[in-house]
């Protein structure tokens, strides 16, 4: 047997008198690989804290019997000691020569994971490593935890990392842990079973539950109809031969009444179960005043660009087709933001339908000041009817009774993030650009995205690292290569295996 290394007995931890953990047992096991997930405000980034030491538990016992070396989600890189940090790792994730103070997120990362996998720790805890990182970084990080030996415990809303790495995920929920065996796609399955399980519960509880009504109702006729005919009897001169017919029915009577009130009792008792939120799709009207008709409505020949004095594309030509799903893929640096933001201003070697009408993603600096409700702040500029606006807010996790009576402007940074997608999806456009959309969101948001992009009747240009969104999105890929943007055909041959 294993053995343990480390253990959470009774653990609560509270927040301004808000329940943010409540663990009753939870136990850790000598090279376990264990993913955290969870929807953003949940407590992952707190669970770990309180296994670090960095932040104490208000009751219970945290029984450490190994040392957890902490990556943490963000840290200032310009505290490193560059003497502590292996050349080699530096190297292999090509941290840069110049100094720290310039440099780009993703070389942060790639700085602080050179540093943290310099020195061997038996206990690895990581708060969201692939932040920044770009597809190479993802798979360095990926070979480095699959052949560690000890133990991790990672907070990640990257499904193709937890799929490559983890064996065990803990999902927290309403400060909850419940433990799944198994990767992401397992953990997905578990939950798919979960859920055809409490529906098949769900439906066995109403039809008991109606059987049951309808026998009481049935029981309460007859004995309202034995009532009726007992006081018809009471109202004649009653014969002495009849005296015990009567007192018979009144019996008879009784007993009916009797058993129906047993009946319903019965069915008040039953052990109710939550029906399941089925996950609908959504259906865009498409106004005919954003249609397009050109089969290519976007189109570069012998592009050249450059940023910061640094070429980027030279003479590249390509033909983006109209209504599909578009994902352009390279490494940091390569010119992914670069080419969206000449394709939406429509710079030089560019050509695009004079139908376009663009909606793009930015990301937010956590707050929306405007003093409009969630659905106020929706429909001022959209031409979809209100049922469209308020499935789009369903699917992204928002409370139908909290849409008519939250501000914009007082959403917390996770759900101002969701109410810009969900803005993005109802502004008029027939063309949508998101470039890296499924960074610092959860796991959750991120699939209510997909089922969003799926719905979507236009043309969709995207950026992104994550593997896992980009293979269940796109319908095609393209990668930036040697200052060229090359379909990449076996990806897709890939994907229609599938």
């Amino acid at each position: 047997m294993q053995n343990l290394v480390l253990e959470l007995k009774q653990v609560e931890k509270n927040y301004l008198s808000k329940e943010v953990l409540t663990i009753e047992d939870l136990k850790v096991y000598e090279n376990e690989k264990i993913g955290v997930v969870g929807a953003n405000g949940e407590g992952k980034s707190t669970l770990l804290n309180i296994i670090a030491g960095v932040e104490q538990a208000d009751t219970g016992q945290v029984n450490r019997l190994i040392d957890f070396k902490y990556y943490k989600q963000m840290e200032d890189v310009l505290s490193y000691d560059y003497t502590q940090v292996d050349p080699e790792y530096l190297s292999r994730l090509g941290v840069p020569a110049h100094a720290a103070e310039h440099f780009s997120g993703g070389e942060q990362t790639r700085l602080r994971l050179a540093e943290y996998f310099s020195t061997y720790s038996f206990g690895l805890l990581m708060d969201e490593p692939t932040t920044h990182l770009d597809t190479e970084g993802i798979q360095f990080l990926i070979d480095q935890l699959k052949y560690y030996y000890g133990t991790l415990i990672v907070v990640s809303h990257n499904r193709y990392f937890l799929d490559e790495v983890v064996d065990t995920i803990w999902e927290v929920d309403a400060g909850k842990v419940c433990v799944y065996s198994g990767n992401y796609t397992a953990y997905k399955e578990q939950k798919e079973a979960e859920r055809l399980e409490q529906e098949k519960a769900y439906n066995q509880f109403v039809k008991e539950k109606t059987r049951l009504e309808q026998a009481a109702k049935d029981k309460q006729q007859q004995a309202n109809k034995l009532s009726q005919v007992s006081l018809k009897q009471k109202n004649r001169a009653i014969k002495p031969d009849r005296l015990s017919s009567s007192k018979q029915k009144d019996t008879v009577q009784k007993a009916a009444h009797k058993a129906a009130k047993a009946i319903e009792k019965r069915a008040e008792q039953l052990e109710s179960v939550d029906r399941v939120e089925e996950e609908r799709g959504i259906q865009f009207p498409q106004p005919k005043s954003l249609d397009i008709h050109n089969p290519f409505p976007i189109m570069a020949e012998d592009l050249s660009l450059s940023f910061d004095g640094k070429e980027l594309f030279k003479e590249t030509s390509f033909q983006f087709p109209l209504g599909k799903r578009i994902a352009i893929t390279g490494p940091n640096g390569s010119g992914k933001s670069t080419l969206l933001k000449a394709i939406v201003n429509e710079s030089e070697g560019i050509t695009l339908s004079n139908k376009i009408v663009f909606s793009v993603y930015k990301q937010l600096d956590y707050q929306l000041n405007v003093n409009k409700t969630v659905l106020e702040y929706l429909k001022q500029d959209s031409l979809f009817e209100e049922p469209v606006i308020r499935s789009v807010l369903n699917n992204l996790g928002f409370k139908q009774n909290e849409v008519m009576k939250k501000q914009a402007k007082d959403l917390s940074g996770g759900e101002a993030t969701r109410l810009v997608i969900a803005k993005l999806f109802t502004d008029p456009s027939n063309v949508l650009v998101l470039d890296e959309p499924t960074n610092f969101i959860d796991v959750q948001t991120i699939e209510a995205l997909e089922r969003l992009m799926k719905s979507y009747k236009g043309t969709i240009l995207f950026t992104s690292h994550d593997h896992y969104f980009v293979e269940h999105v796109a319908d095609q890929v393209w990668r930036i290569e040697d200052k060229q943007l090359k379909l990449v055909d076996y990806e897709l041959q890939e994907k229609n295996k599938k």
